[in-house]
C-alpha cells in the first residue's frame, strides 16, 4: 500500500502539469545552494512559503550543518502543510534532529536526505515542475503543489521508516524490538501492506511479529485482506499459518479476499481447503456474494470440496437465500446429482428457513423418495421452513417413572 503511493500520486500530478510546460531543468530551475546556517537568508520565516526547491537542494549536498537545517526545514514544512494528516513519524524524525546524540541526529538526515532523492528520482521531470509551482505566485497552484509535494515526501519517508522498524524487529536488544513494534503499530494501517511482506521474511522472530502486529492493527488493516489470502499456498507452511491466523483475526473485515478463498476451497491441499473455510466462516455473512459460487462447488467431483462448501454455506444461514432458487434445482435433479449432494442441498434449505418458502414445493415433490435419509432430511427442512415446533413425543420412555394416580383416585 504504501509502496503505490509515491506512483499513485506522482501520476495524478503529471495530469495536473500543464502538457505545454517544459519539462524543468533541474540545472535551471534549482536555486543555488543555501548560504551556511551563518547565514540567515536560508531560515524560514514564519508564514513564508515552503522554499521546496531550495530545501531539495541542501539535502542533495556535502556540508553536514546545511543538511541538518534543510532537513529541519523541510520536517517543519510536512508539518505547516499535512497539518491533520500529519503522521507520527513525521513527529518522531523532527524530535531526532533536535536529539543531543549526534548519531540519531545524523540518521534523521540520512533517512531525509535519500527519501526526497527517491521521490525526485521517481518522476525527475514532473516532479521538477511540481516543486517549482510551489513558489508560484497563484495561491491555489501554490498550495495544491505544496500538498502534492508533502505529500510524496511523507510516503517515502514512512516506507523507509517502516522498513526500518521491521528490520529492528530481528534486532537482539529487546527494547529495540520493544520500540520497533510499538511504532509500527502507531503507524497502523499504513504499515500493514510492508507487514504482510515480512510474513515471508527468513527470521522467524521478525515473521511472527509482523502477524502479532497485523492482528494488533486489526480491522484498520482490512486492505490487505487479498494480500495475506495470496499467501494461503505460500510453500512455507509457517507462512501459510501465520497469514491465515490473521484472516481470521480481521473476520468480516477480511471481505474483500472472499473470491480468493472460495478458489481455495478447490485446492489439492487439505490444510489449505480447511484454512479457506475456516476464514470464510469467521467472514460471515459479509461473504454473502460468494453464495453462487459456493452452491456450485456443492457438485464438485471431489467431496472434500462440496462438504467445506457445504459448511460454509450452512454457517451463512439465512444469509445464503439468494441462493434457493440454485439449491432447489440441485434437489430437484435426481439424473444429474448424486443423493449426498442433493441430501446437503436439503439441509442448506433448511439452515436458510423461512426465506427459502420458495423450495416447499420441490421438497415436498421429493417426500416419497426412495432414499430414507433423504427423506428425512426433507421433513426436517420443511419444518424448519414452515417455522413448526419440535414435535411432542408420543410414546413414554421405558425409563421414565410415570407418578401413581391419587390415592382416591380409584374411589367411586
Amino acid at each position: 500500500m504504501i509502496r503505490g503511493i509515491l506512483l499513485v500520486l506522482l501520476t495524478v500530478l503529471s495530469l495536473a502539469v500543464s502538457p505545454l510546460a517544459p519539462a524543468a531543468d533541474p540545472e535551471k530551475s534549482t536555486p543555488p545552494i543555501s548560504p551556511t546556517p551563518g547565514d540567515n537568508k536560508n531560515v524560514k520565516k514564519e508564514g513564508a512559503p515552503a522554499d521546496f526547491n531550495t530545501i531539495f537542494k541542501d539535502l542533495s549536498g556535502t556540508d553536514a550543518a546545511v543538511q541538518h537545517t534543510a532537513a529541519k526545514l523541510l520536517m517543519q514544512n510536512l508539518q505547516e502543510v499535512l497539518k491533520k494528516d500529519e503522521k507520527p513519524y513525521i513527529v518522531k524524525l523532527g524530535q531526532e534532529l533536535d536529539s543531543d546524540d549526534a548519531s540519531v541526529k545524523t540518521a534523521a538526515v540520512k533517512t531525509i536526505s535519500q527519501s526526497t532523492d527517491d521521490v525526485r528520482k521517481g518522476r525527475e521531470a514532473v516532479f521538477a515542475v511540481l516543486v517549482e509551482k510551489t513558489s508560484s505566485k497563484d495561491a491555489k497552484e501554490r498550495d495544491e503543489a505544496k500538498l502534492a509535494v508533502a505529500q510524496n515526501v511523507a510516503a517515502v519517508l514512512e516506507m523507509k521508516i517502516v522498513d526500518q522498524y521491521i528490520e529492528d524487529l530481528a534486532s537482539a536488544t529487546e527494547n529495540t524490538r520493544t520500540n520497533a513494534a510499538k511504532q509500527l503499530q502507531d503507524i497502523g494501517a499504513d504499515a500493514a501492506s510492508s507487514l504482510v511482506s515480512a510474513l515471508e521474511d527468513e527470521r522467524l522472530i521478525v515473521k511472527k511479529s509482523a502477524a502479532d502486529l497485523l492482528k494488533a492493527i486489526g480491522p484498520a488493516g482490512k486492505e490487505v485482506a487479498t494480500d495475506l489470502a495470496s499467501l494461503l499456498d505460500n510453500e512455507n507452511k509457517g507462512v501459510r499459518h501465520l497469514a491465515a491466523g490473521v484472516l481470521e483475526n480481521l473476520g468480516p473485515n477480511a471481505a474483500e479476499a472472499t473470491d480468493d478463498l472460495v478458489n481455495y476451497l478447490n485446492s489439492d491441499e487439505k490444510p489449505i481447503r480447511r484454512a479457506a473455510a475456516n476464514i470464510l466462516k469467521k467472514i460471515g455473512p459479509a461473504a454473502k456474494e460468494a453464495t453462487t459460487d459456493l452452491i456450485g462447488l456443492l457438485t464438485d467431483e471431489d467431496k472434500n470440496t462440496r462438504s467445506l462448501a457445504g459448511e460454509v454455506l450452512e454457517n451463512l444461514g439465512a444469509n445464503a437465500k439468494e441462493g434457493v432458487d440454485a439449491l432447489s434445482q440441485l434437489l430437484d435433479d435426481s439424473a444429474t446429482n448424486d443423493a449426498d449432494s442433493r441430501k446437503r442441498a436439503v439441509n442448506l434449505l433448511g439452515a436458510i428457513g423461512p426465506d427459502a418458502k420458495a423450495s416447499l414445493v420441490v421438497l415436498k415433490k421429493h417426500q416419497s423418495d426412495g432414499d430414507v435419509d433423504l427423506k428425512a432430511a426433507i421433513d426436517e427442512a420443511i419444518k424448519k421452513i414452515e417455522g413448526q415446533a419440535p414435535a411432542i413425543p408420543t410414546s413414554v420412555s421405558p425409563n421414565v417413572q410415570v407418578a401413581p394416580p391419587p390415592a382416591d383416585a380409584n374411589k367411586k
